[in-house]
């Protein structure tokens, strides 16, 4: 399966794309499984539910949150939108009382110093170490991070454009029909961040 953690669509402020338009696009790629993450929100679930399933291919919803220490994916059952303004800590303690991870988003975008103290407390599940908007030389540091800390690390297109969808994905051999397979699948490193189709 080919796999894509990061992607927004038009309900990010930044985004463009209707979700119809980036299921399609991604599964002419070959993309077989996408998490929708927008910004702060979780509703293009709305718009998901209206689209109807895309053959061959599972959709999961969760979203990108931005603390004051930096970018966050939360993957949850049952994950809905969180207060702005909450602290790192804060939303990981959240997302995993719902039984969710974190994984952090390009920690070294725009020259960021990642706080190490939410790795070495635990709260962080998974380091994003391949972003397709992010700069070889702050991926290299993301997976460096990893290392250090023995976190798996995961890719993500952070695909805000159609041109951007493929650029980066995670293969893993087997299939994946749930999320909590998909987050099973992801604190077990079993995702292999590489380039796909599109790059």
């Amino acid at each position: 399966m080919l796999v894509d953690l990061h992607m927004h669509t038009y309900v990010s402020p930044c985004g463009v794309m209707h979700p119809y338009d980036l299921l399609k696009q991604a599964r002419s790629l070959g993309l077989d499984l996408l998490c929708l993450t927008d910004h702060f929100t979780t509703a293009v679930g709305i718009e998901l539910s209206k689209i109807g399933p895309i053959k061959d291919m599972k959709v999961f919803v969760g979203l990108e949150y931005t603390a004051p220490e930096g970018d966050f994916i939360l993957l949850a059952p049952n994950l809905s939108d969180l207060p702005r303004g909450l602290s790192a800590h804060e939303v990981l303690t959240e997302v995993h009382r719902l039984g969710g991870i974190g994984i952090w988003a390009h920690p070294f975008r725009w020259g960021r110093q990642p706080d190490e103290r939410l790795l070495t407390a635990g709260l962080v599940d998974a380091i994003e170490v391949f972003n397709g908007r992010t700069s070889p030389a702050e991926n290299a540091a993301a997976l460096e991070l990893a290392r250090k800390f023995g976190l798996p690390g995961v890719g993500g297109s952070d695909a805000h454009m159609p041109d951007e969808i493929g650029t980066v994905v995670n293969e893993i051999s087997r299939e994946l029909s749930t999320l909590d397979e998909l987050i099973e699948a992801i604190r077990a490193g079993e995702l292999k961040p590489k380039r796909g189709p599109r790059s």
